[in-house]
């Protein structure tokens, strides 16, 4: 995750911006993670597919997949629930764990020195938590759940358990890394946003752009953020937010209601945001 803000801006003003169990205990948790075969109908979309989540690879390496249970139940804590405004992570923590958001929604931000939140990014399901916090083994950023969510843990502190398989775990984690990455390509487009409507736009095809990428609807979607917490990422007041919205709906680039919002007109919201798309094409 990138502090691509200003961490002394308030919101309202404009800145740039987680040992081998029984084989009958094991399917049964792994059907609960993965409850619902890919298209669906009754797929939840604010549920990710264990095949789209960040940590997959790294959980196939610890016998997710195998018939007889392996290390999966030692090394990952599977569906963990959390309550909206919980935090999962809180700044100064000694690092210990990753974890992957299964559903549900959250916020990372850090807290100013006047006790106001300033927020750094938001987090959907199948997105990796808590990477930030490998280098200087301390988790530098808060994050609290907007919603009822739930989440995967995979304990660092366990990983010699994985034996020879180590070096293949470390490969995964390097591809978890990469596509972190492409996630943050985002942060320059935001922060160079000149305007309340390049940002908005940008903010929107971010979201959208970072749903499909873990196989989740991207056009159709509930915003889990509120006005204010939207604002307050993009460092722009709550109304100027709201008039955005209805300014995109008024030239049917969008449908919106309440936290509901239809994409409707992709390409003109690139041409706002000034890109064709984030792989520039």
């Amino acid at each position: 995750m990138s502090n691509h803000r200003a961490t002394g801006t308030k919101a309202t003003t404009p800145h740039t911006p987680h040992h081998v169990r029984s084989t009958a205990m094991h399917t049964k948790e792994r059907d609960t993670c993965c409850p619902t075969p890919r298209g669906s109908s009754r797929r939840k979309s604010n549920v990710v597919e264990c095949e789209s989540c960040g940590l997959y690879g790294m959980c196939q390496v610890a016998g997710l997949d195998a018939p007889v249970p392996d290390l999966i139940d030692e090394i990952v804590g599977r569906r963990e629930p959390i309550a909206i405004n919980q935090n999962v992570i809180t700044a100064g923590m000694p690092f210990g764990e990753i974890y992957a958001v299964k559903s549900g929604s959250f916020k990372t931000y850090a807290t100013l020195a006047n006790g106001d939140q300033q927020i750094i990014d938001f987090y959907y399901p199948g997105e990796l938590m808590g990477l930030e916090g490998m280098s200087e083994r301390v988790y530098p950023l808060s994050v609290e759940a907007l919603e009822a969510s739930s989440v995967c843990r995979l304990d660092f502190s366990k990983l010699n358990l994985l034996g020879e398989r180590m070096g293949e775990f470390q490969q995964q984690l390097i591809l978890a890394l990469s596509r972190r990455a492409r996630q943050d390509q985002w942060v320059p487009l935001l922060m160079g946003a000149q305007n309340a409507e390049q940002r908005t736009a940008t903010f929107l095809l971010s979201l959208s752009d970072r749903f499909a990428e873990h196989d989740l609807p991207s056009l159709r979607f509930k915003l889990p953020m509120s006005r204010h917490d939207i604002a307050n990422y993009l460092g722009l007041a709550v109304e100027t937010v709201s008039r955005m919205f209805q300014r995109f709906q008024s030239m049917d680039l969008l449908e919106v209601h309440g936290r509901h919002v239809e994409l409707r007109d992709i390409d003109a919201l690139r041409v706002i945001a000034g890109l064709n798309s984030i792989n520039g094409s």
